[in-house]
C-alpha cells in the first residue's frame, strides 16, 4: 500500500469515527422537563415557600426542551442516585427559558446565568438570596459531560456553597 493510499483511508477511518460520535452526541434522552405553559413565577415562589420550610435551598435547572444539553442534564438528573441526592439538599424545579425570550425576569434575577448558554443552573436560599450560579456556562455543554462528571459538580456545588450556609 503507497502512503498516499494509507492516508486517504486514515482520513476516511477517522471522518468516519468522527461521524458516529457526532450521531451519538446528537441524540439525547427524551427528557423532556421545561414545560413552557408553567407559570414559572409560580413554580418558583412555591419552591421558595418549602425552601423556608425545609431549609433546603432551591436548585433552578434553565433551559428548553428543544436544548440537548438540556435535556442531557436533566437525564442526568434522573440518575436514581443523583436524583436523590440532589432532593436531600436541594428543592430543584425547571424553568423553561425557550429561545432565550421567555421567564428572563427571573434569569435576571439570579445575575443572568444563561448569558453562557443553557442549561444553567442558579441557587437560591428561602429568602431569594442567590448562592450560587454558573454564570460561567460551566454546565452549557452538558451533552459532553459524563453522569460522573454531573455528580462530581454538583457534589462540589453542594460542598462550596450550600453546605456553609447551613
Amino acid at each position: 500500500m503507497s502512503l498516499k493510499h494509507g492516508f486517504r483511508r486514515l482520513v476516511l477511518l477517522c471522518g468516519v469515527g468522527l461521524l458516529l460520535v457526532g450521531c451519538a452526541l446528537a441524540n439525547p434522552p427524551d427528557t423532556r422537563p421545561f414545560d413552557d405553559k408553567a407559570d414559572a413565577n409560580a413554580v418558583l415562589e412555591a419552591a421558595l415557600t418549602r425552601s423556608r420550610q425545609s431549609g433546603k435551598p432551591v436548585l433552578i435547572t434553565f433551559g428548553a426542551n428543544w436544548c440537548k444539553d438540556s435535556r442531557a442534564l436533566a437525564s442526568h438528573y434522573e440518575d436514581p442516585e443523583l436524583a436523590a441526592y440532589l432532593r436531600e439538599h436541594f428543592e430543584p424545579i425547571y424553568i423553561d427559558v425557550g429561545m432565550y425570550h421567555r421567564n428572563l425576569d427571573i434569569v435576571e434575577r439570579v445575575g443572568n446565568p444563561i448569558d453562557e448558554g443553557i442549561p444553567a443552573i442558579a441557587v437560591m436560599n428561602g429568602d431569594g438570596q442567590l448562592l450560587f450560579s454558573t454564570a460561567d456556562g460551566e454546565l452549557a455543554s452538558s451533552l459532553l459531560h459524563t453522569l460522573g462528571w454531573t455528580r462530581d459538580f454538583m457534589h462540589d456545588v453542594v460542598e462550596r456553597h450550600v453546605d456553609i450556609e447551613r
